[in-house]
């Protein structure tokens, strides 16, 4: 009866040993496979988002300089305008000697060029408030540099729509004198029939320089609206 007790037994200490083994090791790979944060939930069940977000590094201001519209374009397209502006402005330090990324942005829209009108429509429903009037102003500049370039995206998006008006601010009226001059300059060169219409639409509007500036609107901050 002993020996059969000690058969049982022995017969039984294998499994046991495996299971001992198996099923830590099980336990541990279940866990190696499932992201958590650092709160220790899933980071995919926290952040619907996670597996398709772009990466949220900052773009530094010395690559944004030496970006063609082509380039600025291509971010746009592959990572959505959406989640470019936020990581276009993602920490950026008032204070750094490096010129702030939005600021190069309006410049190079300024210059008027079709391709920086583009993006400009792209991403301007996804900027603030200050920034999103900085790109009024950009567009209403690019009206000197390429007239028949803005006359064909005004309609296409809120922010042109500003284009033949004034949305400069804090600027005296000489300023804005000196704007309506240069800019009623550059429509004289447009000679497209079908831009006719928006031609003399933008000179009426060119006409009827305002008495007082826009109102005051803050530096441009960091913060992407939704």
């Amino acid at each position: 009866m002993l020996r059969s007790l000690e058969s049982v037994s022995g017969a039984m200490i294998l499994p046991m040993t495996l299971l001992r083994i198996l099923v830590p090791a099980a336990v541990l790979s279940l866990m190696a496979a499932l992201p958590v944060s650092a709160g220790g939930q899933s980071y995919t069940q926290n952040n619907p988002l996670a597996e398709s977000a772009p990466s949220p590094n900052s773009i530094p201001s010395s690559e944004l300089r030496n970006m063609s519209a082509a380039e600025f374009q291509r971010h746009i397209d592959r990572e959505g305008a959406q989640h470019f502006v936020q990581r276009l402005v993602k920490d950026v330090d008032p204070h750094s000697p490096e010129e702030p990324n939005y600021d190069i942005v309006l410049e190079r829209v300024a210059e008027g060029s079709n391709g920086w009108l583009h993006a400009a429509a792209e991403i301007a429903p996804y900027t603030d408030a200050n920034f999103g009037q900085g790109i009024r102003v950009a567009i209403a500049d690019a009206l000197v540099a390429n007239p028949s370039g803005v006359l064909k995206m005004i309609g296409t998006e809120e922010h042109f729509d500003e284009a033949c008006g004034y949305p400069f601010v804090r600027q005296s009226a000489t300023y804005m004198q000196r704007h309506k001059r240069e800019a009623l300059a550059a429509l004289n060169h447009v000679h497209q029939p079908a831009l006719a219409a928006r031609k003399e639409s933008c000179r009426q509007s060119l006409m009827d320089v305002p008495t007082t500036t826009a109102s005051h609107v803050s530096e441009p901050s960091t913060e992407a609206s939704n």
